[in-house]
């Protein structure tokens, strides 16, 4: 019985360490690209089915324990990639509301969001609502790989635009624009005290 006791308490604070971090508590940096793709009866309206956009851009901006607010742009400098070209542009403007949860494998930061675009394909800017999630695996203290995926829903209203998704893969950076490391330093000693305890 005692051994199943120490068992749970050795298991609770490894859990405990792995989970207790949140590694999307500061400003980031990114860039990368992305590709979007529109279902076949939007294709014909939008021109293309599959568009590549690179470079992505995006600014991230903590505003809690858990929230952050992101800001990013979508646009094509290059029109063919070899295994898509594209036959329209497309533009993006995006303002996402983002939960952060606790690092997954000491390195994998997950994250859900929902937010806004204005969407431009040839036509003329268009609203969508956003929702969708990502991660940033962190390669070092300060630089991450981060993939994310969209599901940008353009209403019924607006002709100028369709629903549609879009998956980016981005280089991050961390900026010390905030005392993450005190924090970082705090929770740590909390849960070391939980431990000991």
């Amino acid at each position: 019985m005692k051994h199943k006791i120490l068992f749970i308490a050795i298991f609770t604070c490894l859990t405990t360490s792995v989970f207790s971090q949140n590694l999307n508590d500061s400003w980031q940096i990114g860039i990368g690209f992305g590709i979007t793709k529109f279902s076949e009866s939007d294709a014909a309206f939008i021109g293309d089915q599959h568009l590549f956009q690179v470079p992505t851009l995006s600014l991230t901006m903590p505003i809690g324990d858990r929230f952050s607010l992101d800001g990013a742009m979508s646009f094509n400098t290059i029109d063919d990639v070899g295994f898509i070209s594209n036959s329209v542009k497309y533009f993006s403007m995006d303002a996402s509301f983002r939960y952060n949860f606790d690092a997954v494998l000491d390195k994998l930061a997950p994250y859900v969001f929902v937010g806004g675009s204005l969407v431009d394909s040839e036509r003329k800017m268009t609203p969508t609502l956003n929702i969708g999630g990502g991660g940033i695996y962190w390669v070092s203290d300060k630089v991450g790989i981060n993939p994310q995926l969209y599901y940008k829903h353009s209403f019924e209203g607006y002709e100028s635009m369709r629903s549609h998704i879009q998956g980016t893969l981005g280089i991050v950076f961390k900026l010390n624009w905030n005392n993450s490391g005190s924090s970082g330093r705090r929770s740590s000693a909390k849960h070391l005290g939980g431990c000991m305890i």
